[in-house]
């Protein structure tokens, strides 16, 4: 792993890269110091996971024909967060909607972490994977919080994401390098999915490329648009989702890349 790394940076610097790798580096650093920070900060605090009978009602529970579940490249290893995000956010919902439960929805979830991290703010937290590579590997959080907070689910499908028995309203929804692996034809059930699980007045993250991901011959990146693509479609099609500027940094993501390709909305009605 670590060899694959080296001589991938290497490839990248060799590529006129190197900038993108100076930030990266820089990010994770940050990212680093905002663990140590945020535990310091927050020991105690927190309230911790609740209960809340989560359950997933879908026909598609492994998004079958996705190349990411046939080459499970991202769920085989990622499992980002970021502190300073969840901070921000949650302390921003907290402000927004005080004395209320709020809740999270990471779309393309991975390892999960970030799943994990808002539900110890006691939220509503939950993470849809479309492989299923990490709840048969068992890797990551996926080990605890398989069935309770991580599911399985193909997100180009309908579902219902329900809480004792009720459907589940989000006030925060991510997707984080996630957009660009959905096929252009699949894009209105899967933000017909957001925005029936998105409280009004919530808020709407995305980070997203578009440039290739080809592995084994086969480009796992199948709607490669620009963020001004990105933004004209849901400015034409979604007007209930406005932009909004939520005063972060690249670094203070939970993912980002060369682009540094951001999608922030907040739905208005």
């Amino acid at each position: 792993m670590l060899l694959h790394k080296v001589r991938w940076a290497f490839q990248a610097v060799l590529e006129g890269h190197g900038p993108f790798l100076a930030a990266d580096a820089f990010m994770r650093t940050y990212k680093q110091a905002q663990e140590v920070s945020y535990g310091l900060g927050t020991r105690g605090k927190l309230p911790g996971p609740k209960d809340f009978a989560i359950a997933v009602k879908t026909a598609h529970p492994i998004a079958y024909e996705s190349p990411d579940h046939l080459i499970p490249r991202g769920t085989k290893a990622d499992n980002s967060t970021n502190k300073k995000f969840v901070q921000v956010m949650g302390g921003r919902l907290t402000r927004e909607r005080p004395g209320q439960e709020h809740g999270l929805l990471d779309l393309g979830c991975s390892g999960g972490q970030l799943v994990k991290d808002f539900s110890e703010w006691g939220w509503l937290a939950v993470g849809l994977e479309g492989s299923d590579y990490s709840l048969k590997h068992r890797r990551a959080n996926w080990a605890d919080l398989a069935g309770k907070n991580l599911f399985t689910c193909d997100i180009t499908k309908p579902f219902q994401i329900e809480t004792k028995g009720q459907p589940a309203k989000f006030d925060l929804i991510t997707m984080w390098e996630v957009l660009e692996h959905i096929p252009e034809a699949d894009l209105l059930q899967l933000f017909n999915n957001i925005l029936n699980h998105m409280a009004v007045g919530g808020y709407f993250v995305a980070s997203t490329t578009s440039v290739p991901d080809v592995q084994n011959g086969v480009d796992l990146h199948q709607t490669k648009w620009t963020n001004q693509q990105w933004r004209s479609m849901i400015a034409q099609r979604y007007p209930e989702l406005q932009p909004v500027d939520l005063g972060l940094r690249f670094y203070q993501f939970v993912r980002h890349n060369e682009e540094r390709s951001f999608l922030t909305y907040r739905r208005v009605k």
